[in-house]
């Protein structure tokens, strides 16, 4: 399963390959929401009844997660900044969105998201592997390593 962009994120990529503004920080900011239900149809499509069971932050503080410095195409996590989160619902994780963190969820062709396929560090498909797809509400997550690629060409 590929990852899927939102409308807007797709065109703040689409202004960073014309050399426009603000496509240098779309990265930065973002929280990773997870969620157990079904998977909209797209990124640009309202959350529905999928339930919110954790939000990935810097620290667990809320405040948006930090990418380092881009190499041949790649982002990844500083080694040094702690992403965490703790579940405020139990349950199996389905799929997530990095988002801004004051999205509501709601249908928007402006929002800056990419959801994508939660799975086992196991599963080749999935755009974000956990360890257990055991989510207890109160317990404390936390995701080790991330990095993001964008592609040659498509």
């Amino acid at each position: 399963m590929a990852l899927q962009f939102s409308t807007g994120y797709r065109n703040i990529a689409a202004a960073a390959v014309l050399g426009t503004p603000p496509a240098s920080s779309v990265m930065d900011g973002c929280v990773i929401k997870v969620y157990a239900g079904s998977r909209p149809a797209d990124a640009d499509a309202e959350v529905g009844s999928a339930v919110l069971l954790a939000t990935y932050s810097l620290n667990d503080t809320g405040s948006g997660l930090k990418w380092g410095d881009p190499t041949n195409g790649s982002v990844s996590k500083p080694p040094a900044d702690v992403w965490s989160a703790t579940a405020v619902a139990s349950g199996a994780p389905a799929f997530f969105r990095y988002e801004l963190p004051d999205d509501d969820g709601t249908l928007s062709n402006t929002a800056v998201r990419i959801q994508g396929k939660v799975g086992l560090v196991t599963d080749p498909g999935a755009d974000l592997a956990l360890s257990s797809l055991a989510i207890v509400n109160g317990a404390p997550l936390t995701i080790d390593a991330a990095s993001a690629t964008v592609p040659s060409s498509l």
